[in-house]
C-alpha cells in the first residue's frame, strides 16, 4: 500500500559518501495522520548499517529523526542492491509493537515507501550545510557562555567597586580624625612642631600603606 500514514524527508532516496569522516545520514519520518502510527526501517544490507531508532510509534503530528550510520564494511562492498524500507501501520494509542506484532499484521493494513542508496566519493551537498549547522550552534554556545563569564565579571566588579566606595568613605573619616589630631598638636606646646611632624609623617604612612594592601587586593 502507498504510504500515506508518514511523510518521509528525503523521500527517494539515500546518500552516502565514501570520503566522509561521519557517514551518517538522517531520515526524518512524520506522522501525517491523526492517529498513532507505528514504524519500522529494514535495509537488505543489515550488516552495512547502524539504525537508530529502527523502529517505534509516533503520534498525531509527531516526527522522529532516525540515523542511519554506514558501516567500513558497508563502503568496501557495490553498494547497488542496497535498499531502505520503511513500513507503517495504524495502531491503538500507546500501543507497543513487537517484532510478531509486524509478522501477523495483515499486508492490507501496512504501508510501505523505499528508499535506494546513493554511495558518492565525495562528500554529500546536504551534509556541508549541516557541519555549518553544527558550527553556528557550537558559537552560539560560545557566545552564551561568553555573555554568562561576562555577567559573572560584572557582578564581582560591582561588589569591588562598593567596597572600594565603603573604604573610600572610611578614609575620609580618618582624614577628618587626621585633621583634628593636626590640629591638636599645633595648638599643644608641650611637643615641639619636629616631634609632631614627625608622628604625623608616620601617621600618613601607615594610611597610605594600609590602602596600597587594599587597592593591591582589588586590583588582584
Amino acid at each position: 500500500t502507498p504510504m500515506t500514514f508518514l511523510r518521509l524527508e528525503p523521500d527517494e532516496a539515500l546518500t552516502f559518501s565514501k570520503t566522509s569522516t561521519s557517514p551518517c545520514r538522517t531520515l526524518k519520518l512524520t506522522n501525517l495522520h491523526s492517529g498513532s502510527v507505528a514504524f519500522k526501517v529494514k535495509t537488505t544490507a543489515p550488516k552495512a548499517y547502524l539504525v537508530r531508532p529502527s523502529s517505534g510509534t509516533l503520534r498525531p503530528r509527531e516526527d522522529q529523526d532516525v540515523q542511519i550510520i554506514l558501516q567500513p564494511q558497508g563502503v568496501e562492498g557495490s553498494t547497488t542492491n542496497h535498499r531502505f524500507l520503511v513500513q507503517a501501520v495504524l495502531v491503538n494509542d500507546g500501543q507497543t509493537v513487537s517484532r510478531e506484532d509486524w509478522q501477523n499484521f495483515p499486508k492490507e493494513r501496512v504501508q510501505e515507501q523505499r528508499l535506494n542508496v546513493v554511495l558518492e566519493e565525495e562528500r554529500p551537498a546536504d551534509e556541508r550545510p549541516a557541519r555549518l549547522g553544527d558550527a553556528g550552534a557550537r558559537a552560539a554556545a560560545g557566545e552564551s557562555r561568553s555573555g554568562v563569564g561576562a555577567s559573572d565579571g560584572a557582578s564581582d566588579l560591582k561588589v569591588k567597586y562598593d567596597e572600594l566606595v565603603q573604604y573610600t568613605l572610611m578614609l575620609e573619616k580618618d582624614k577628618k580624625k587626621l585633621e583634628v589630631d593636626l590640629a591638636n598638636l599645633q595648638s599643644t606646646k608641650q611637643r615641639s612642631s619636629s616631634d609632631g611632624f614627625s608622628k604625623l609623617t608616620l601617621l600618613f604612612a601607615i594610611l597610605v600603606a594600609f590602602f596600597a594592601a587594599y587597592m593591591a587586593k582589588f586590583v588582584g
